[in-house]
């Protein structure tokens, strides 16, 4: 494995960490976006071929995300049918059948207009993506998806706090209004 690749797979774990963690839209499209591309050397060089068409297609998406092209967001929206079957039909390795998920629920979180969603669609699209990288033995590709994983855990955290801190003042503001 070459230095660049091991500097490429590691930058684009913390990027890709920082943007599942963070809840502003934008930013978590451009930043994963942004890592998936740096991850892409890791799934070439482990033979990963499938991968490697899939992630450069993504990145592109996660781009148009970011940028809200309304078009060419109902575009990425109307070809996913189109996206898995074709990725199906030309399967290079069998564990490809794992992006074939992942080509459904990454597109929508390109698109999607709401953190928590988007989250949870990168929920099922990191676990099909990680046991690839697991099968094929991308290791950066791995430890990109498992880190991931940990940020969407402590993003889901912070927004259960969030939202039990919002109930917990309206009880209260309710309260006071209630005693008027």
């Amino acid at each position: 494995m070459s230095a660049a690749i091991a500097f490429l797979g590691i930058l684009a774990i913390i990027l890709n960490a920082i943007g599942m963690a963070i809840k502003d839209l934008i930013k978590t499209k451009i930043l994963l976006g942004t890592s998936v591309l740096l991850i892409i050397p890791d799934l070439y060089s482990s033979g990963g071929m499938h991968g490697v068409f899939q992630s450069a297609i993504i990145a592109i998406m996660y781009y148009i995300g970011a940028l809200e092209y309304k078009k060419l967001e109902k575009t990425i929206l109307y070809s996913i049918p189109f996206f898995s079957i074709f990725l199906l039909l030309g399967l290079k390795e069998y564990e490809g059948l794992l992006l074939v998920i992942a080509s459904i629920t990454t597109p929508l979180a390109t698109i999607s207009k709401d953190s928590l969603k988007m989250k949870l669609l990168l929920l099922a699209s990191t676990l099909s993506w990680g046991t690839y990288a697991l099968l094929v033995e991308a290791w950066f590709a791995f430890l990109f998806d498992a880190l991931g994983m940990v940020a969407l855990i402590y993003f889901f955290g912070q927004y259960k706090r969030e939202k039990k801190a919002k109930e917990m003042l309206e009880k209260t503001k309710d309260f006071f209004q209630s005693d008027n």
